[in-house]
């Protein structure tokens, strides 16, 4: 018997439109789940039908039931999820005659104002809007006729602070409606038992239904061998023969295949290869996709690849979830994905339908990459996902949700209001105290009045309300817009304006390069350059190595046990080379930690990936920093420590500090190591914002950070960013059980000079930028793209110009007008020098330019086309020129270096220093 045979008939001939007569294996398993009316987990591939799983059967329960009001609510975690449910849903819905709308952020005030007075039986939104939704007296009303709620993409909300948030707002709203069902979906899943506890909440039960997500699935890692031939092209490219490799792998891949998506794991990273690849080949039909462009480039780049006019899509995580690409055919993970199930819902994209094969290859750049990678597809293969914890009692959303209820009701009763956070999963352990204590700190704070057995709203309680419905950290940010169009490509975070776009910076977006013109208050405004700029950088990139993946990349280390791997022959010989390298030197595996001592370095070479390791170099910059009385800068990856150390500090101290730290007292040592942490500040004035504390849009830069703490060092404001730091970044508790075992002779640490591994070890993981290294390649490249800059010659006697490129200038350069020498090397889009030499100075400000000019052109009199050279660097102005120019007297070789110094400072390249 079919699982469709019961289906109302009006649903299951709209099925049989689409070309559906049987169920797949998810819905075969949860259409009688649902229709018996149990909360249900359901865990299934992408792609097939897990959305329509759930919804038919919900669909067939509300045509049977009573009409009016809001029924069902689908919650997702973006917007565009929303807009492609919709249209998958439609058809269904009215062929039941049921009505089925969205409601988000980009939601027109027409319609919203419609939904309110006549709401649909169906509406999808996300965790914010669904917030909101409590606070309006008429969508309040038709809330109180829910009867299901699905969560999809449960995965992607339960582990962060969106997630706490959600499950208060069910809580809340089964005080509102009374108990409903539950639905939650879910491609990839580590530790069912955390998810089926968020969905359900205390007290329910909740049915796991799970289908095999790689059972049809095919993935293998190749390391591509590079060509010392195409040297020429790799140094037009800015890279290496062995990432050009790469490069050139995945592109026969894409011409192998009819649609492919080509995974990364940072922004930045999609943008310096798309720009690569469009440098390479403007012909090659690539585009970029990430959540930093704007929503019309990413809407353009999705539907451009629907319709195949794109070959392939560059992509990030904004792809990973359910997003309607149309049929693609192939997936690319361009390096180790660092994950498990990243792997798994990646290339699940690919063969995206129920009896597709899931076809994916990942494509890595070097030993520990390769490494890294075959340990993922290894793990992938058979399931082996990573634990996954919920974390427990995060206070901003407790004071965000104490303030939300204040908005719904004249009078909040504090015991019902504890009772409903309680039953929220997160806040299952929450203690009385801290919930007394947050109600307290918000009534100081003004976003409340607090009773004896009651609290009630104020004013600016709802100010703060909408202020901070989203729990997304928040840094400001610049859209990046073309100066002709006035066309939007996307956003930069303000750290990277701040750092690095000034006018005539060129920088990398949309897989294109972009030169600033001007930068406002809230716009980047640009031009489009052939060239290979800076990549930007964004918050919250970096995805953490796991424990479990790290140390199985250490016993692969250790037994070299490769048969067990997906991978081709070059990788394996990659990873057999790799260990043969380290000669007699001890190698570093699951079981061994080495610690190289190298000039003013210290290599740690351990194998516990980021968190551990983050915890560890904490651990020991401090207990450092403390004896030596110097800081001690510290650089850490998940499988190596590079401490940059002063005089006197030896490898036997970092030994003494592993060996002497009494592990059950790490948790109160990071705790105290905290609060000087460029970490905590951070964490503290999001946190600050989450309670009101600081305006959402007030500038750090303005802000006595260390007086705001100092003020609140004893409140749940310090606590929680102190508890939301250590859970973010580090992992005390596995940390503590590693110092443990280094301590009883588990694991073997030993001393010694630096090894191969060490070396690259500093050297630092390298995803496709050029090596930071200053050698021949490197420096010669530079020269290629200064000597073809454009630079405007400008005479400061009779102020005639002259375009040309570098190159084409002659070594000694006079006018060819009135035969000055005196001439000032430009940028051709230097609007404020160009006014000026019209003009002349008038003010301050531009007699100092004017300065700065005929310092310019004192540097080109002495120094000819060599002083135009260094003018047109990055960032490089007279006086850093003067000092470079100081020095060409050694040679081209330092000449090049210093000019990429500069250049590099400029970019402010970053460095951590604890």
């Amino acid at each position: 018997m079919s699982a469709f045979d019961g289906l109302d008939p009006r649903l299951t001939k709209c099925l049989a439109r689409r070309g559906i007569a049987e169920p797949t294996e998810p819905q075969s398993l949860a259409l009688p789940a649902i229709l018996s009316g149990d909360n249900v987990l359901l865990v299934a591939p992408t792609g097939i039908g897990k959305t329509e799983a759930a919804m038919l059967p919900v669909l067939q329960k509300l045509s049977e039931g009573d009409r009016g009001g809001i029924r069902c609510v689908y919650v997702t975690p973006l917007r565009a999820l929303n807009r492609d449910l919709w249209h998958r849903l439609r058809e269904l819905c009215e062929a039941l005659d049921l009505r089925i709308g969205v409601r988000h952020g980009d939601t027109p005030q027409s319609e919203r104002t419609a939904q309110s007075k006549n709401p649909p039986d169906v509406i999808i939104t996300t965790p914010e809007t669904l917030q909101i939704m409590f606070t309006g007296r008429n969508l309040r009303a038709h809330l109180t006729k829910v009867r299901f709620v699905i969560i999809d993409e449960i995965h992607e909300l339960a582990e962060d602070e969106r997630g706490a948030q959600l499950s208060v707002a069910l809580e809340r709203l089964a005080n509102l409606a009374g108990e409903y069902q539950r639905i939650g979906l879910s491609a990839t899943v580590g530790s069912i038992g955390e998810i089926c506890g968020y969905l359900g909440g205390s007290g329910r039960e909740v049915t796991t239904l799970r289908v095999s997500a790689v059972k049809d699935m095919r993935v293998r890692v190749e390391s591509p061998v590079g060509d010392e031939g195409d040297r020429s092209l790799a140094d037009r490219l800015q890279t290496d023969t062995k990432h050009l490799a790469c490069m050139s792998r995945c592109r026969r891949l894409v011409d192998e295949h009819r649609s492919t998506l080509l995974f990364v794991n940072t922004r930045d990273s999609a943008e310096a290869l798309g720009v690569r690849y469009h440098l390479w080949d403007d012909s090659f039909a690539v585009g970029v996709h990430h959540g930093s462009l704007s929503k019309m480039i990413r809407v353009q780049m999705e539907d451009e690849f629907k319709s195949q006019k794109l070959r392939a899509l560059i992509c990030t995580s904004s792809l990973e979830l359910g997003i309607d690409v149309g049929s693609a055919d192939f997936t690319i993970q361009f390096n180790s994905p660092r994950q498990v199930t990243r792997l798994i819902q990646r290339v699940g994209r690919a063969g995206h339908r129920h009896d597709a094969v899931s076809l994916g290859a990942v494509i890595s750049t070097g030993p520990l990459e390769t490494a890294e990678s075959l340990v993922i597809a290894r793990r992938a293969m058979v399931e082996e996902l990573e634990k996954y914890a919920i974390r427990g009692n995060p206070l901003g959303v407790l004071a965000n949700q104490l303030v939300a209820m204040t908005l719904t009701e004249p009078r909040v009763d504090k015991e019902e209001a504890f009772e409903t956070i309680a039953r929220a999963y997160p806040f299952r352990r929450l203690p009385r105290s801290d919930f007394d204590e947050a109600l307290r700190l918000l009534a100081e704070l003004h976003m409340i009045w607090n009773d004896e057995g009651s609290f009630r709203r104020k004013t600016t309680g709802r100010t703060y309300f909408y202020d901070n419905i989203s729990m997304i950290p928040d840094e400001r940010t610049y859209r990046i817009m073309e100066v002709s169009s006035r066309a939007i490509i996307g956003t930069l975070d303000e750290s990277f304006v701040a750092s690095y776009a000034e006018p005539y910076a060129t920088f990398v977006a949309r897989g294109r390069t972009w030169r600033v013109v001007e930068v406002d208050e809230d716009d980047v405004l640009v031009e489009e350059v052939h060239e290979i700029g800076a990549t930007p950088s964004w918050v919250g990139e970096e995805i953490p190595v796991p424990y479990e993946i790290a140390q199985e990349v250490g016993a692969m280390r250790r037994l070299l046990t490769l048969g067990v791997y997906p991978g081709d022959d070059d990788a394996k010989r990659e990873i057999r080379a790799w260990v043969e390298a380290q000669g007699d030197l001890p190698l570093p595996t699951d079981k061994t930690v080495t610690i190289e001592q190298g000039d003013g370095v210290i290599v740690i070479n351990c194998c516990f990936g980021s968190k551990v390791n983050e915890t560890l170099a904490k651990l020991i910059t401090s207990l450092l920093a403390a004896r030596f009385g110097e800081s001690v800068g510290v650089q850490t990856e998940p499988y190596s420590i590079v401490l940059e150390t002063p005089r006197g500090v030896s490898a036997g101290d970092v030994l003494k500090v592993m060996r002497e730290t009494d592990p059950d007292t790490l948790e109160q040592l990071m705790r105290i190591v905290l609060r000087n942490s460029s970490y905590l500040r951070w964490q503290f004035i999001h946190v600050a914002k989450k309670f009101g504390a600081v305006r959402k849009d007030a500038d750090y830069r303005m802000l006595n950070v260390s007086k705001l703490m100092e003020v609140f060092e004893h409140t749940p404001i310090f606590e929680e960013a102190i508890a939301k730091t250590l859970w973010e970044n580090m992992d005390v508790e596995t940390t503590s059980a590693v110092l443990h075992r280094m301590q009883a002779g588990g694991i073997e640490v030993t001393v010694g000079p630096l090894s191969s591994i060490g070396e690259q070890a500093i050297g630092k993981r390298q995803e496709l930028m050029q090596p930071r290294r200053a050698d021949r390649t490197v420096l010669m490249a530079l020269k290629t793209r200064l000597l073809s800059e454009d630079v405007v010659m400008v005479c400061m006697n009779c102020r005639i110009q002259r375009r040309s490129t570098v190159e084409n200038l002659p070594d000694r350069i006079r006018c060819q007008k009135c035969d000055g020498v005196l001439l000032a090397a430009i940028q051709p889009y230097a609007k404020k020098e160009f006014a000026l030499l019209r003009k002349g100075a008038a003010g301050d400000e531009e007699t100092k330019l004017l300065k700065k000019l005929y310092k310019n052109a004192n540097l080109v009199m002495a120094h000819g086309r060599k002083a135009v050279m260094a003018l047109v660097a990055r960032g490089v102005g007279p006086d850093t020129a003067g000092r470079i120019l100081a020095r060409y007297h050694l040679e081209e070789y330092e000449f090049l270096k210093d000019i990429l110094e500069a250049e590099v400072s400029y970019a402010r390249t970053k460095r951590f220093w604890d």
